[in-house]
């Protein structure tokens, strides 16, 4: 639906170009009214925020749920194929011997308080750009029309910078219910049947399990596909040389994936994370550039140009990325053809 939204806004902005085609300042013979062109760019300040979150997340706890999934460095209790009829789940797994205490089953999880916020800067972002102009008037001092262009850059950001943080290990105690539990290590499934375990923990204590390093790879890899119209402008310079300038409004497609990856210096916390987002992020544009004449029918061109777009935020497991266009500054260069 939002690539549909994206050609229907694609079809509006043609309009202007449509009812501009029998528009003519005066009679000017032989001139030429079309003017396409394709451009390498490169894109600077292009800004990635990823935000970590305030504390690394423990399992569900007592009176969170009866059917829920819990994951533990030593073992797991899920939600079985019977939603945990009973309050009970023969899904559930653990290692060691010396997790049985008496008629319970111990359960151990690592969590923590962590940095918060970090900033992050790509490198430049390549990307190719396709332009037409219909002009729609020619005078002594230059020539004015209607631009509509279309771009693509791609964005990768990666940053493994270590954020520290203070653990704690959560112990949960799960009741057998007078069921013999099996000796370990014991791994049950989601269809069962098998020996059933309580579904929720019974009673949690924390304990300090000290500072640590937390390590690891955030990373954005988007596809922007950004739409740009608005009215352009050229004025002679030399014989051969103009400047070009313009502006308008500016619509962009991201396409983008965001992961994670992060464990302990210290500890076994670990955890991984990916989301994949599609958005549009609408703003506008500012440009300005020179042209140099190769013959009638060809130039070469380079140019800058700002663009302004809205921040496009994802995320997933308390992790996320934000992409900021505010600054967004692309350099191209390539060639026109005139008709």
């Amino acid at each position: 639906m939002k690539f549909v939204m994206f050609l229907r806004l694609a079809g509006m902005g043609a309009l202007p170009v449509i009812i501009a085609l029998p528009l003519r300042a005066q009679d000017d013979s032989g001139a030429q009214w079309n003017h396409f062109g394709l451009n390498f760019r490169t894109g600077f300040n292009i800004r990635t925020k990823f935000s970590e979150p305030s504390s690394l997340s423990l399992p569900p706890g007592p009176g969170a749920g009866l059917a829920l999934n819990h994951q533990y460095r030593d073992g797991f209790v899920n939600a079985d194929s019977s939603g945990n009829q009973g309050g009970v789940t023969w899904n559930w797994g653990y290692q060691s011997a010396s997790q049985i205490s008496g008629g319970d089953v111990l359960m151990h999880a690592n969590g923590g308080l962590a940095g918060a916020d970090e900033h992050y800067t790509g490198d430049p972002s390549l990307g190719l750009d396709f332009s037409y102009v219909r002009d729609i008037g020619h005078y002594k001092w230059g020539q004015w029309g209607i631009k509509i262009a279309f771009g693509y850059s791609h964005i990768s950001v990666h940053d493994d910078d270590a954020i520290s943080a203070n653990l704690e290990t959560a112990t949960d105690k799960y009741a057998l219910n007078g069921v013999v539990p099996p000796l370990a290590p014991y791994t049950g499934s989601f269809n069962g049947p098998g020996p059933v375990l309580g579904s929720e923990p019974i009673s949690r204590s924390i304990s300090s399990a000290g500072a640590a390093i937390i390590t690891g790879d955030h990373k954005v890899d988007a596809d922007l596909y950004d739409l740009r119209v608005g009215p352009s402008v050229t004025i002679p310079l030399l014989k051969r040389f103009s400047v070009q300038g313009g502006g308008g409004l500016a619509l962009g497609i991201l396409d983008s994936r965001f992961s994670f990856s992060e464990y302990s210096t210290t500890g076994p916390i670990a955890a991984t994370g990916s989301e994949d987002t599609t958005g549009l992020v609408p703003g506008a544009y500012a440009e300005v550039g020179f042209a140099y004449r190769l013959c009638r029918a060809a130039s070469v061109f380079t140019g800058v140009q700002y663009e302004y777009l809205g921040d496009f935020r994802q995320g997933t497991g308390g992790r996320s990325a934000r992409l900021e266009f505010g600054q967004s500054i692309f350099y191209e260069v390539g060639l026109q053809w005139h008709f």
